[in-house]
């Protein structure tokens, strides 16, 4: 495969991780962590802060169903860059966020940014971990 062959492969990748995000988000947006857990490979990682380490879907489920119970949750999430291996089975995703919810002090707004690992396997791209931290202050 020529360079160029490869490059327009890699950016279609990327396309589908893009997309893939946006359907992610969309699955959240629903709270319902059943339709967010199969984005995550089997023993996919979600590393929140201030929470024990999620590993495998079952637990990053369990995550996701904590997170989206919180009263008035506002949840988005932006990519600003996939690079794809050259390999073309594995890809990082970089992003920025935005969070919101009501807590037991008053209103929790946050903002910060993220990195998700997506792996190619027989059903297509899904995330092998996924952190996230805050920009914000201490």
């Amino acid at each position: 495969m020529t360079s160029t062959l490869a490059a327009r492969a890699m950016e279609t990748e990327a396309q589908t991780i893009r997309a893939l995000s946006a359907r992610w988000l969309r699955a959240a947006d629903s709270r319902d962590a059943a339709r967010v857990a199969p984005f995550y490979t089997e023993d996919g990682a979600f590393l929140v802060p201030n929470v024990p380490l999620a590993r495998g879907r079952a637990a990053v489920q369990a995550v996701w169903s904590q997170l989206l119970a919180a009263p008035n949750l506002e949840l988005a999430w932006a990519t600003s860059s996939v690079d794809v291996a050259q390999a073309g089975d594995m890809a990082y995703e970089i992003g920025s966020y935005r969070l919101g919810m009501d807590g037991p002090a008053g209103r929790i707004d946050d903002e910060g940014k993220y990195v998700v690992v997506w792996r190619k396997a027989e059903q297509g791209w899904q995330v092998a971990a996924d952190i996230f931290n805050s920009s914000r202050p201490a």
